[in-house]
């Protein structure tokens, strides 16, 4: 076995891995196509140019990958990894691959490193980073309710307010949605702030994946000031809450209500049969809105950690 990093022009090599692989970790990848693996990629800090994956090989043949993500600005990398059945022996190379350079990457002396392991993965996974001194540092679940079972709760537009459509296309427009999505997750375990580039490149591939614009906000209607946002993506019957956000000096005004429900009657206006989302194990208050509204953990994703400390 042999582990080297690549580019671009290995996507077909990346695309086989995570087709293969299936479910893992904390992210949903789309391995439907090439085309629309690369629009998942084209993103600052998944770009395969930029150098963040490798890839295991056996006789030339693609067995597993490694990714590192840098989000230094909340003192951590993310390693993400997975081999395909029967190469699980290749586990240990590649976190050890993923470990190593995200030191080398890191420009701080003392970080975290977190690796994300869905309960559905092979306990080889997990007696990897055990091997290596990793612990649960925290849990996320991943709920999903079917259209048929959902019950909406009460969250009436304010009078005076509008819900519409982010124009993640205007670069003004764009900075005013960063800056609420950052305000309402700050704080928030695991949360690193985005810039405008990267969530307007990322609305820009959703939008085309969807069909429709990925973001509505909740809007004032006397002075422009957006209170809400609720990003939803759609694959195929899959409607997916990313993130909703109410902010902070908005909160306990039932908002989060009202721009919630209008999310998820878009999405089962375009054909969602199913829902899903992700909540911090340790957010009760979110947890309780998910499940009153029908959703249930159909899967947990435990957050393995590991201190560096560069000498």
């Amino acid at each position: 076995m042999h582990i080297r990093t690549i580019s671009r022009s290995d996507v077909a090599d990346l695309l086989a891995v995570l087709h293969s692989v299936g479910p893992h970790g904390h992210r949903e990848w789309t391995t439907d196509s090439e085309t629309s693996l690369l629009a998942t990629l084209d993103n600052p800090r998944l770009d395969p140019d930029l150098g963040g994956w490798s890839i295991a090989y056996e006789r030339d043949r693609p067995i597993g990958y490694s990714l590192v993500e840098s989000e230094l600005n909340i003192g951590r990398m993310i390693v993400g990894l997975a081999a395909v059945a029967g190469h699980e022996d290749a586990l240990d190379g590649l976190l050890m691959d993923g470990v190593e350079r995200a030191v080398a990457v890191a420009d701080e002396n003392r970080f975290e490193i977190h690796v994300a392991v869905r309960d559905t993965e092979a306990s080889s996974v997990v007696d990897a980073l055990e091997t290596s001194d990793f612990t649960v540092v925290r849990t996320v679940l991943k709920m999903c309710v079917d259209v048929s079972d959902l019950e909406l709760r009460d969250g009436e537009v304010p009078t005076g307010s509008k819900i519409r459509d982010a124009d993640m296309s205007d670069t003004g427009e764009a900075f005013v949605v960063t800056n609420l999505h950052n305000a309402c997750f700050r704080g928030s375990w695991g949360f690193s702030p985005n810039t405008v580039e990267e969530i307007m490149g990322r609305a820009a591939t959703d939008a085309d994946r969807n069909g429709f614009a990925p973001i509505i906000v909740l809007e004032d209607e006397a002075d422009g000031i957006l209170s809400a946002y609720n990003w939803i993506t759609l694959n195929e019957g899959d409607g997916r809450v990313e993130m909703v956000g109410v902010h902070p000096s908005m909160q306990g005004r039932r908002l989060g209500w009202a721009i919630f429900n209008a999310g998820v009657k878009r999405l089962i206006d375009h054909g969602a049969t199913t829902l899903s989302l992700d909540v911090d194990s340790e957010n009760p208050p979110a947890r309780r809105i998910y499940e009153s509204a029908g959703y249930r953990t159909y899967s947990e994703v435990d957050y393995y950690g590991l201190d560096i400390v560069k000498s």
